[in-house]
Order: C-alpha cells, then sequence, then structure tokens
C-alpha cells in the first residue's frame, strides 16, 4: 500500500511541520552542546568515568521523572509542556559558561541533571502528540522523518560540535544551543493545537499513573514492544562512550582526538539516517515482525564483532554505521507499533515508562563501561566484545518475553494496521 512522502506530509501537514521544525532546531544545538561538554570535561581533568557520568546524569532523570512527566503529557496541554521545556533549557545551558576551572567541573553535573530533568518532560509529550498531529496513513512516515531527523542533526551536529570546539573554543557551542530552544519555543508558540482524538471525547481523565503499568502488564506483546528501546540500550549504549574513547585515545585525529570523536559521531548520524530511510520498506513487507527484530539484534552483536577487531578508524566508522542501521530499524519499528497499539489516554504515561527504562539503561550500561575501561582494566577492545555479547543476550531474552505463540502474532498484519486508517490492537488481545 502506497504512503504519503516526507514532502507531501509536510506540505500538506501543517501542524506536524512545526512539530517538526521544532525538532530539527532543538536537536541540532543539543548535539552541539554534547560535543562540548566532553571536551569540556576533558579539559579540566576529566576522563572517560568522568565522561560515563556526565552521560548518565543526562539520561537518569528520565526514569526518576518518567511517573511525573507521563501524568503530566496525559493531562495536560502537550504543546504547552513542550513549549515551557524549551524557554526553561534554553535559560539553563547558558550556566554552562561558568564552568571555567578544574573546581567547577561540578556544574556540569547539577547543570545536566536540570536540562534533562526538563527534557524529560518534553519528550513523551512530543511523542505522544505525533500521532494527534499525524493522520494514521502519515504515522509511518512521521515516523520515519523524526527518526531521519534525530539522525540527521546527530551526524551533523555532532561533527559540527567537534569542528567547533576545535575551531572556534568551546562557548559558541552553548550559545547555540540556547538559541536552539528558543527558536524552538517560538516555532511551537505559532502552532494551532490538534483536535481531541475522538478515542478521548468525553473519557474522564485517570489522574494515576499506574494504570499504565497495569494497562502494559494486561498486554504482554504491547509490553514486549515497549522494551525494544531498553534492549538498544542494555547492547549499545555503551557506544556512545566507546566513540570517545576510541577518538581520543586508540584512533586519535585533531586537537584532543575532537574531529575523530566528530567522525565516529557522524558515522553514528549516518548509520541512523539510513535505517531511518529504510524503514518504511521494511514495516510494508510481509516479514515477521517479531523475529526481524529479533534478527536485528543478532546483527548488532555480530557488528560490535567487526568494530573489536578494527585496525583503523575508518573500520570503527564502518562498524559504527552497520551497528546504528540495525538500531534505527527496531526505533522506528517498535515507536510505530507502540503508537498504534496504545490508546490516546494512556499515551504519554506508557511513552514516559518506555523513555525512563531505556534511559535507566542506557545509564547504567554507560557508568558499566566507564568503570570497566578506568578501572577494571578492560582494553577497549574487550569492552567493545563484551557490549557485542550484551546483544546476543537481549536478542534471547526477546524470544523469551514474547513467547512461542506471540512471535507469530506480531507480524505484518499488525503493521499493516499502521499504514491503514483503522484502529490498531495487539494480535490476540481483544
Amino acid at each position: 500500500m502506497a504512503t504519503i512522502g516526507y514532502i507531501e506530509l509536510l506540505r500538506r501537514n501543517p501542524r506536524f511541520r512545526r512539530v517538526w521544525f521544532a525538532q530539527v532546531v532543538s536537536e541540532l544545538g543539543d548535539w552541539l552542546n554534547y560535543a562540548a561538554l566532553m571536551q569540556l570535561a576533558r579539559q579540566y581533568g576529566g576522563g572517560a568515568e568522568v565522561a560515563a557520568l556526565i552521560i548518565a546524569i543526562e539520561l537518569l532523570p528520565f526514569p526518576l521523572w518518567s511517573p511525573v512527566a507521563g501524568m503530566v503529557a496525559d493531562r495536560f496541554n502537550r504543546r504547552h509542556v513542550m513549549m515551557v521545556a524549551d524557554a526553561l533549557r534554553a535559560i539553563i545551558v547558558l550556566g554552562f559558561l561558568l564552568v571555567d576551572r578544574p573546581e567547577r567541573l561540578w556544574l556540569i553535573y547539577v547543570l545536566s541533571a536540570l536540562q534533562f530533568s526538563l527534557a524529560a518532560f518534553f519528550e513523551p509529550a512530543r511523542q505522544a502528540l505525533i500521532p494527534s498531529v499525524a493522520r494514521p496513513e502519515e504515522l509511518i512516515t512521521a515516523n520515519q522523518l523524526t527518526s531521519l531527523t534525530w539522525s540527521f542533526t546527530l551526524g551533523l551536529g555532532g561533527f559540527l560540535g567537534g569542528v567547533v570546539a576545535n575551531a572556534f573554543g568551546l562557548t559558541a557551542a552553548f550559545f547555540v544551543d540556547a538559541a536552539s530552544f528558543l527558536v524552538s519555543f517560538a516555532i511551537l508558540f505559532g502552532m494551532r493545537d490538534a483536535p481531541a482524538v475522538a478515542e478521548t471525547k468525553g473519557m474522564a481523565f485517570d489522574t494515576g499513573f499506574w494504570v499504565a503499568v497495569r494497562y502494559l502488564f494486561a498486554h504482554p506483546v504491547t509490553l514486549a514492544v515497549a522494551l525494544v528501546k531498553t534492549g538498544i540500550s542494555i547492547a549499545g549504549s555503551g557506544v556512545w562512550l566507546l566513540a570517545v574513547v576510541y577518538g581520543q585515545t586508540v584512533f586519535p585525529f585533531g586537537k584532543d582526538g575532537a574531529l575523530a570523536v566528530g567522525i565516529l559521531n557522524g558515522a553514528h548520524g549516518l548509520g541512523a539516517l539510513i535505517g531511518a530511510l529504510t524503514a518504511g520498506w521494511f514495516m510494508r513487507r510481509q516479514f515477521n515482525i517479531a523475529w526481524s527484530i529479533f534478527w536485528l539484534f543478532m546483527l548488532r552483536g555480530l557488528f560490535f564483532g567487526l568494530w573489536a577487531g578494527a585496525f583503523s578508524l575508518w573500520v570503527v566508522a564502518l562498524a559504527t554505521i552497520l551497528i546504528t542501521i540495525c538500531g534505527s530499524l527496531l526505533w522506528v519499528v517498535s515507536t510505530t507499533l507502540l503508537q498504534r497499539l496504545v490508546p490516546d489516554a494512556l499515551r504519554g504515561r506508557v511513552f514516559a515508562i518506555e523513555f525512563g527504562a531505556l534511559t535507566f539503561a542506557m545509564a547504567g550500561f554507560l557508568w558499566l563501561t566507564g568503570r570497566a575501561l578506568d578501572s577494571w582494566g578492560w582494553t577497549p577492545t574487550l569492552t567493545v566484545l563484551a557490549t557485542g555479547a550484551s546483544a546476543f543476550l537481549v536478542a534471547a531474552g526477546w524470544l523469551l518475553l514474547m513467547g512461542v505463540s506471540s512471535l507469530t502474532k506480531l507480524s505484518a498484519e499488525t503493521t499493516a494496521d499502521t499504514v491503514a486508517n483503522k484502529p490498531a490492537r495487539e494480535p490476540g488481545v481483544a
């Protein structure tokens, strides 16, 4: 069945267009900020464990705030939630300019925690808003485009962050990041709210968070889909830190390895871009989606083996591209399925649970990666091999969680509901 193209979607859907524009400018600034923070930490004496701690601090607010953020996204106007988060983040990121000596390194931790506490409210609201501003027949294309955008901004922002830090210093990245949040706020400010979703009209809002937890446990296939991104985090969150380590110490290029790190960030973005571009084709094939998810995790494990045997920066970059192609496919497939399987009244809370679980796993495994490199005496090669082994374990865990009967049900029939203009339901669940 034919689906709408990217340009046509942006041209004919002004609400989604504004959500997308806001994402572009905000995420581009974020990746500039990320690259600058990694360089700032190294400049004032931080090693791999400090870099891992910074990333973990940026991730932990998602699971910590997820109960509140999910209820806020379901209770209040989601566009307004995003705007408030943008305005406050524009102020907070300017505080990084105060970090000008080693004694003030602690400010990175505090400000990062504040910035990403607000992101923990922004992201579930954005994900829950997309099905409200995109028609059912537009949903796959909308999720592909948002994933492509993340990939593009990761690649461009990460690369430019390395270039800017190498050529102009760190201050410019923080100003650009603050400006990006203000631009995102202005774009959302001019957007008209979407009409209420039919299924939620006249429904009383259930203020409890646990109703979403009970819903997931009552719908095991939906629960399994909601945990796919957690599996990605377990079997690949170390990529972020390993890219820094390989760029700065194993295959350094540029001042303090800044250009090498930028190249690996760009490779990460390119792989995610390719994966997102092929996701629509992938979901419209007559594949068994459950087994496809299993094999994508298995392939990630094999590609980490390629990374471990790398003899140059460019082989690491190739392995990174292949790893993130698989991850991007897993991301788009699970997002689209979850948006269609979960009712609008619960969508904010379910996405908050999903983000909380994936970021908790990411923070934990990033910390373990940093400990392995700095405290346990693991070499970068051994750490990469261990990360690949975790991908195989996640693939086995997916099969166990789904169960044999469900593996044949989460198939192209479920995926077809994301294309057709009809409500989806969990296979085998009334």
